[in-house]
């Protein structure tokens, strides 16, 4: 299992990191930096939130001290997705750490890559502590198939252990 939290993404350069795409929840960014194994081949995803209002800043302090939940998507793989498909199969999913001046620096270098719909109505959220740090599987010599968790439901059949 991965989620270990030993990837220190804040001690990457956000030049490091390559705007990928995004969906309507999240933004990916792919370590392009000097040969690391800890980054090489892999991509950051990172939660976004609707623009804030004029004038308004989030600073280090502002983000509060409480422990932030690990991306639900790291949930899902470990309860769901690792019961049906073996390990070898699935992708490296990693909660990492990240910072609000990290996350800013991100943002002011790769903003105007994004496209300009999703400029006017979000961006990275800087008010989370955390990432995921993910197989990058854009481009290599194999299949890949999203399941996501939104499309399915399953649960747990506390007798058999099984999901139904």
């Amino acid at each position: 299992m991965f989620n270990t939290m030993s990837a220190r993404v804040v001690d990457t350069l956000p030049h490091q990191w390559r705007y990928v795409s995004e969906g309507g929840a999240t933004i990916v960014f792919s370590y392009v930096g000097p040969p690391n194994p800890q980054f090489d081949g892999t991509v950051l995803r990172l939660r976004k939130a609707a623009l804030p209002t004029a004038d308004f800043h989030i600073s280090s302090t502002d983000a509060g001290t409480q422990d932030e939940l690990d991306d639900p998507i790291i949930e899902f793989q470990q309860k769901c997705m690792e019961r049906l498909i073996p390990l070898e199969h699935l992708p490296r999913l990693e909660s990492v750490s990240v910072s609000c001046e990290w996350l800013e620096s991100l943002i002011s270098l790769h903003d105007a890559k994004r496209p300009k719909d999703r400029r006017a109505k979000d961006q990275i959220d800087v008010t989370r502590k955390k990432g995921v740090l993910a197989t990058d599987l854009v481009g290599g010599d194999w299949v890949s198939v999203e399941i996501k968790a939104s499309d399915l439901y399953f649960a747990l059949d506390e007798q058999t252990n099984f999901l139904i």
